[in-house]
This record gives C-alpha cells, structure tokens and sequence, in this order.
C-alpha cells in the first residue's frame, strides 16, 4: 500500500450514494480507498475505524448541509473520526455537497471541531462532479 495515494472516507449514512461515488472516482484513479461501507466484514468496528485513519495519508470528510449537526455529542461517530485524524495530523480535505456552508454549522462545531473550517477544502457543484473530483485528486491529494 502506497500511503500517499492512500484516503480514508468519513460521510454519514444519508450521505452513502454520495461517498460511494467518491469511492468509486477515486479507485478508478488508482487510490487506495477505505469505506468502511465497502471494506468492513468483520471485527470490532472502532479498532477497524480508527486504525484506518491511522493507517492512510489523506482523511476525506462528505459534508452536506445536516453532516455535523449530530457532532455536538461527543460519541458521534463522524465527530471521533474527525478528531482522530486531527489527532495523527491526516491530510484533511472537506467535501463540500449541496451548498454546505461553514457558518451554518458553527453551532455544531465545539471543542477541536472549531478549527474545521480552517482546512482548505473543495465544493462540489451538482452538475461538476468529475471536475471537483479532478481537482481533489490533482490539489488535494497529493
């Protein structure tokens, strides 16, 4: 495994269609990607999760307008993952989908979530999904 073509995905459940479609982009480009969706059989789910961060260079995070609403609780799961790849210093690179906006979601975002929106990220219009993709692969992933 080549670490730096290797991304972990982080999205919530409703958002599934849409991390599989960057799942699907980026293995098509040649990345080693983790979908817990499409990678987890068995095992204990945290271990797997978060030895995954660990274990990839780039931590992708699908954003969409309800995304972080549930990252008040410290259990959430999205949330944890976030923190973990704050924690090993990951190559985070938020996806933004239907017009998600950082501001929107300042109520959500308390603790080390604060610093989220300071991380570059790329937007993905509905109609430029392949150009959003190219220009996570060629800036943002390398």
């Amino acid at each position: 495994m080549q670490i730096e073509n290797s991304v972990f995905i982080s999205y919530r459940r409703a958002n599934a269609y849409v991390a599989r479609s960057v799942y699907q982009e980026l293995r098509t480009s040649k990345y080693d990607v983790f979908l817990d969706y499409q990678n987890i059989d068995s095992g204990s789910f945290e271990r797997i999760i978060l030895n995954q961060i660990g274990a990839r260079a780039h931590f992708v995070l699908v954003l969409t307008p309800t995304t972080l609403e549930r990252c008040v609780n410290p259990a959430d799961w999205v949330r944890r993952e976030i923190e973990h790849a704050m924690e090993l210093k990951r190559n985070i690179v938020p996806l933004m989908f239907d017009d998600f906006d950082f501001e929107q979601a300042k109520p959500y975002l308390t603790g080390k979530l604060e610093a989220l929106p300071g991380y570059n990220g790329v937007r993905v219009p509905q109609d430029y999904f392949e150009e959003s993709m190219a220009r996570l692969r060629e800036r943002f992933l390398n």
